[in-house]
């Protein structure tokens, strides 16, 4: 009799389990689909890359999931021998990304910050998600520029609208102009750089001496070290989750083999 509750617990702990799995797996791999349907995301290889490996992930978990439970509601060894090997598959992916992510985790920093200073100097006010993203960044965070304003100076959205607003001064800026009456050069920031929400007091702020690094009315501090501190307080409920996931990963194999070792064997194989 005690036996008999000890395996009805099992089974019922492996089914908890599995659909928890089901869930995640379902979601992870709805989302790297739609992910990579939508393009923003996989941009360049290394982000199609990504997704495809989430979404083999994903779809192993599910998988191993939906097996379990069906071999756990039929009392099948050969389901679950399936579901134990696809379920431990997918651990050994888990273990393996979270493994590769804390030895790398310098050049993963040193990488966003790069992909920062990119967006700020070639792709802001040329791919709208970069620039919205940015803006929210710069708004939310309340910094400008990657590592500083001045980064804003070397930007093609900045050039650009020096050459539309004030042809006159890139012109002589261009050919050299030291007489003393020369206007000084100035370079421009996003309106998201702007400390204040006066409009006038933003437009005027908004233009920045060439010489300066900071101006009155804009946010000095630089988006890189602040969105990696955001990154690190936000990092850590997903990183409590997949300590969570792996353990009940783990525990979920070793009830599965439990099952398995103690499941019928499938009339279906019977001589």
């Amino acid at each position: 009799m005690g036996m008999s509750r000890c395996y009805s617990l099992m089974k019922c702990l492996l089914i908890l389990f599995n659909i928890i799995f089901l869930c995640v797996g379902s979601g992870a791999c709805g989302f790297a689909a739609w992910a990579l349907w939508d393009g923003r995301a996989s941009e360049n290889a290394a982000g199609r890359a990504g997704l495809c490996a989430l979404a083999a992930w994903a779809a192993a978990l599910a998988a191993g999931a939906l097996l379990a439970l069906c071999g756990a509601a039929r009392n099948s060894a050969s389901l679950l021998a399936a579901a134990f090997a696809l379920l431990a598959l997918s651990a050994v992916a888990e273990g393996a990304a979270a493994w590769w992510g804390a030895a790398h985790l310098p050049q993963l920093q040193r990488a966003l910050r790069d992909r920062l200073e990119l967006t700020v100097k070639r792709d802001y006010g040329v791919l709208p998600s970069r620039t919205h993203a940015l803006d929210a960044i710069q708004q939310g965070l309340q910094c400008c520029g990657a590592e500083s304003m001045r980064d804003w100076q070397a930007s093609e959205w900045s050039r650009g609208r020096l050459a539309s607003d004030e042809p006159a001064l890139a012109a002589r800026a261009a050919a050299l102009d030291l007489s003393v009456g020369a206007p000084a050069a100035h370079y421009w920031v996003p309106a998201s750089c702007c400390a204040t929400e006066d409009a006038s007091e933003c437009g005027a702020a908004r233009r920045v001496p060439a010489a300066s690094g900071s101006a009155a009315g804009l946010h000095g501090a630089a988006c890189g070290p602040r969105v990696l501190a955001a990154l690190r307080r936000g990092a850590r409920a997903p990183l409590a989750a997949g300590g969570a996931l792996l353990a009940a990963h783990a525990l979920a194999l070793l009830l599965t083999l439990a099952l398995c070792l103690r499941a019928h064997p499938d009339p279906s194989y019977k001589a």
